[in-house]
């Protein structure tokens, strides 16, 4: 599997802009933690497939199931 992924940051209405690629999980999670309060929804992606690997949406981790607990007010 390839460290490399997409993040597409998305308004209410599902218009995006073009993709930030990321390079392995930590600097997936520091992105989405710096973004996640400045769009409705952040879409972390496999470029190969289009496979959702991280989902956030209203600030809060929809997917995977493990970083749901980092939903805090923090």
């Amino acid at each position: 599997m390839s460290n490399t992924f997409h993040a597409y940051c998305m308004d209410r209405s599902g218009m995006y802009g073009p993709p930030v690629t990321l390079t392995g999980p930590d600097e997936v999670f520091k992105y989405c933690e710096l973004q996640k309060h400045l769009h409705y929804e952040i879409r972390v992606v496999v470029p190969s497939d289009d496979a959702i690997v991280v989902q956030v949406k209203n600030g809060l981790y929809v997917f995977p199931e493990q970083w749901k607990m980092f939903n805090t007010d923090s």
